[in-house]
C-alpha cells in the first residue's frame, strides 16, 4: 500500500473542509439520496461520501459499508483528491498502489474503484464520490459524465451548508423565525392538498385491478404516480420521484404528472415507453428546473394480450408476483431524467399470467428503515409481498412498513401501486 502524499497545500484544504463544518454531523437525506442514486444507476454494491480530515477519511454518506471511517493512509480516497479528474482503477489488485492495501485484501474487499473529487467553498478538493465494486470493472466515458454529474451535485450540498449557516445568522428574533415557520407550513400543507387531488382513483374492472397506497413524508415530498387509458387495450402506468422535498419538488412533480396524463411531451409515442423516458428528459432538463432531477417509471399494459412493456429512468425496479408465488425484479437500464446525457434507454417487456400482480414503487418504500443503517431493499420488500396473503395486500404491506417506523414517519414519500390481472 502506497499512501497518498501530504499536498503543499495541506493547510489550505483542511481549512476549507473546516468552514463546512460537516464532520461527525448526522446523516442527512439529500447525501444519502446521491449515494443511494450512484449505486442504483452504477449498480454498484458500495457507494459513498468521504471527507479526508488531516488523518482519516470520515464518511457523510454511505451504502455497503459498515465502517464510519478508515484511517487516511489506507484510503483510497488520499489519492482522488489530489486530482481535477476522477481516479478511476479498474482492478486494484493490479494497481501497486493498492494491491494490498487492507480495503482490498479483508472486507470490504474492493476490486473497483472510482473516486471523484469534490471542492469545498474556497476550491480545495475536501472530500470524494466514490463507487466500489467486490469484482474488477470498467466505465465508458458516459457513465463518467454521469457519474461527474451525481458529483456536481454531491459537491452543491455540500458547500450549501455555509449558505444555511450564514442564513440562520441573518435571523434576528425568533418570533420572525417562527412566523416563516407557520406560513411555510401552511403553503406545505395546500400543496400537500393539491398534490393529493391528482392521484387517481382505484380500478376495478373486468380483468383489471389497481389499488395503490400513498403517505406523505414529514417534509412534502415529490413522489407522483397515475395511469389512464391509451385506448380500449392499452393503459399507461407511470411512477416518478423527484430529488428533495418541499414546494419546489412537490410542483416539478404536478408539471410531469401533467404532461404525462395531458399527453403534451413533444414529439412523443405515449404507447412507446422509451419514447415518453426520452420526451421528460427533453422537457425537463436540470438547467432549466433548479438543478432538480427526477426518477420514473413507464409501462404500457395490453389488457387484452396482459403484454406489459415498460423502460426506467433510474427509477428502482417494478416487482411481478406470478401465481405460483413467485417474485420477479422487473429491471430496465436507464440514466435518472433531468440529466440529459444521452445514456441508452433500455425497454423491456413481459407477459403477465392471469392473476399475476404487479408493483409499482417510489424509493420511499425500499428505503425504509429496519434498523440502524439497514434499509429494507428490493430483496426484504420481496420477502413482504410474497408473504401476503391477503386479498388487499397494498394496505398489508402499507401497515407492515408502518409497523417498521414505529410512531416516526416515513423519511420519504410512501407510494406503493398494486395492479392486479385477472
Amino acid at each position: 500500500m502506497l499512501p497518498a502524499p501530504i499536498p503543499d497545500y495541506e493547510q489550505e484544504r483542511l481549512a476549507d473542509l473546516r468552514a463546512l463544518k460537516i464532520l461527525d454531523t448526522k446523516p442527512e437525506e439529500r447525501f444519502d439520496r446521491i449515494v443511494t442514486l450512484a449505486a442504483d444507476i452504477f449498480h454498484a454494491p458500495i457507494a459513498y461520501i468521504a471527507l479526508i480530515d488531516s488523518d482519516r477519511q470520515w464518511f457523510k454518506a454511505k451504502c455497503g459499508l459498515t465502517a464510519n471511517q478508515t484511517d487516511r493512509s489506507i484510503s483510497f480516497c488520499g489519492h482522488a483528491i489530489l486530482h481535477t479528474e476522477p481516479l478511476v482503477i479498474p482492478d486494484t489488485t493490479l494497481d501497486e498502489r493498492f494491491h494490498d492495501s487492507p480495503l482490498v485484501t479483508q472486507e470490504p474487499h474492493v476490486r473497483f474503484y472510482a473516486g471523484h473529487p469534490l471542492a469545498g467553498p474556497s476550491g480545495q478538493n475536501v472530500g470524494t464520490l466514490c463507487i466500489a465494486d467486490r469484482k474488477p470493472r470498467n466505465i465508458d466515458s458516459l457513465s463518467l459524465e454521469t457519474f461527474s454529474r451525481l458529483a456536481a451535485l454531491a459537491e452543491h450540498e455540500l458547500n450549501m451548508l455555509d449558505l444555511i449557516t450564514v442564513q440562520r445568522d441573518l435571523i434576528d428574533t425568533q418570533t420572525r423565525l417562527l412566523r416563516m415557520q407557520e406560513r411555510m407550513q401552511q403553503e406545505l400543507q395546500d400543496a400537500e392538498r393539491y398534490v393529493r387531488t391528482l392521484l387517481p382513483p382505484p380500478i376495478h374492472e373486468s380483468g383489471l385491478r389497481i389499488h395503490w397506497r400513498f403517505e406523505s413524508s414529514s417534509a412534502l415530498g415529490g413522489d407522483i404516480f397515475g395511469y389512464h387509458w391509451l385506448d380500449d387495450d392499452h393503459l399507461a402506468l407511470y411512477v416518478a420521484d423527484v430529488m428533495g422535498h418541499g414546494v419546489g419538488a412537490a410542483l416539478l412533480a404536478s408539471s410531469v404528472q401533467t404532461a404525462l396524463r395531458r399527453q403534451t411531451l413533444p414529439a412523443t409515442q405515449f404507447n412507446e415507453p422509451v419514447s415518453v423516458l426520452r420526451g421528460l428528459n427533453a422537457a425537463f432538463p436540470m438547467a432549466l428546473h433548479a438543478d432538480r432531477f427526477f426518477t420514473a417509471w413507464y409501462g404500457v399494459l395490453n389488457r387484452r394480450t396482459r403484454e406489459l412493456r415498460y423502460a426506467s429512468g433510474g427509477h428502482p425496479s417494478a416487482l411481478m408476483l406470478d401465481p405460483s408465488g413467485g417474485i420477479h425484479e422487473l429491471k430496465s437500464t436507464g440514466t435518472i431524467v433531468g440529466l440529459n446525457v444521452g445514456v441508452p434507454i433500455e425497454q423491456a417487456g413481459i407477459s403477465l399470467q392471469p392473476g399475476a400482480r404487479l408493483y409499482l414503487m417510489t424509493d420511499g418504500v425500499v428505503e425504509v428503515r429496519t434498523g440502524p443503517g439497514a434499509l429494507l431493499g428490493v430483496e426484504g420488500l420481496s420477502r413482504i409481498i410474497r408473504g401476503e396473503t391477503s386479498e388487499n395486500r397494498v394496505d398489508a404491506i402499507h401497515e407492515a412498513l408502518r409497523a417498521m417506523q414505529a410512531s416516526e414517519p416515513f423519511e420519504d414519500d410512501f407510494s406503493l401501486i398494486e395492479v392486479l390481472v385477472e
